[in-house]
């Protein structure tokens, strides 16, 4: 063996691991908790597209029957149940809008909402979010966009919420479980307002189909999914009422959901904030059934004994009359439970 072969072995041997790691293939990365849930959601309802917001409808704002357009009114006929948080214009904030995304096989609703006065055709929002459910399965997943204090989110070309990577746009999952949508959406995706209920056409609806949270790990199924089917009720013939969460963090507080905060607002029992006389008196007063059409002495006798029985079983579903029960769904053998 000549000395040229010899010193090519002899460095091949004192070097063995550098051969290794220049032909070592690179780890996969780990996917994020958006990647997770995104694809999960994806998988189990439907991909979501990207949007713009100026595609849906304006929800109006009116005082005493008019169009306000020209500012946030202190108050108005249906004001936002949603709290708009401090630092907002209140609760009468016009150019909020619904935009309809669903799909032969699944129902994607988004709501880009103004909580600061912006003029009409602004392109910039306080928030978005959007509500994705499969009506076959009951799977529902949840997205929100929130800006940072003093910022904005604009509501042109919205990347997919079922496509994102990580928290720059859309927030962590972990976070929006935080923020606790589910536990007001108690007894089905879609919830009627009086402020939503104004573009109730744009706005998808399952009342009474399955309903379950795709939860990969994140604590979705935590929020409340079950039902008091009481007696002869006249509340329950149209919707569900949940039962909210069986033990609130604050027991001093009213308990949200559809048994509690939002059965008072929607039958008179109080009166939510930014109000006007028209919102505080019958008939927007009591905004459920939509439509109604009869007298403040003929909605008591047909509704007022079934309101009192949906208070009491809010307070203590466990009472034989209540009937709760979980709410049905077929999470079972989708990609995520």
């Amino acid at each position: 063996m000549n000395r040229v072969a010899v010193t090519a072995l002899a460095l091949a041997a004192v070097t063995p691991l550098a051969v290794t790691f220049l032909s070592a293939p690179k780890p996969a990365t780990a996917q994020s908790a958006s990647q997770v849930y995104g694809q999960s959601c994806a998988a189990d309802i439907a991909a979501i597209p990207s949007f713009d917001c100026a595609e849906g409808v304006t929800v109006p704002v009116t005082v005493e029957g008019v169009a306000v357009t020209d500012r946030a009114p202190a108050t108005c006929d249906r004001p936002a149940l949603l709290d708009n948080g401090a630092g907002s214009d209140g609760q009468c904030v016009p150019f909020s809008r619904i935009l309809n995304l669903s799909t032969e096989t699944a129902q994607i609703s988004v709501m880009c909402r103004q909580k600061k006065y912006r003029a009409e055709g602004s392109t910039e929002y306080d928030e978005i979010d959007v509500i994705a459910h499969n009506p076959a399965s009951g799977a529902t997943c949840w997205f929100q966009a929130k800006a940072a204090p003093g910022e904005t989110v604009s509501g042109v070309a919205v990347p997919s919420p079922t496509d994102a990577v990580d928290a720059s746009f859309w927030e962590a999952p972990e976070s929006v479980v935080a923020d606790g949508c589910g536990n007001c959406h108690d007894n089905d995706p879609f919830m009627y307002s009086p402020f939503v209920g104004q573009v109730w056409a744009h706005v998808p609806v399952n009342p009474f189909g399955p309903y379950g949270h795709v939860d990969p790990g994140f604590g979705f199924a935590a929020w409340p999914t079950q039902a008091m089917n009481m007696r002869d009720s006249t509340c329950t013939g149209c919707h569900r009422i949940g039962s909210g969460l069986l033990s609130p963090p604050d027991p001093d507080r009213e308990k949200p959901g559809s048994c509690g905060q939002l059965a008072a607002w929607m039958t008179g029992l109080a009166t939510p904030a930014g109000a006007d006389a028209e919102a505080a008196a019958y008939p927007l007063s009591h905004a459920m059934p939509p439509e109604f059409g009869g007298t403040e002495d003929a909605w008591n006798v047909i509704y007022a004994q079934a309101t009192t029985t949906v208070q009491s079983c809010c307070t203590d579903p466990t009472q034989e009359i209540c009937t709760l029960t979980p709410i049905r769904s077929y999470l079972d053998g989708l990609s995520a439970k």
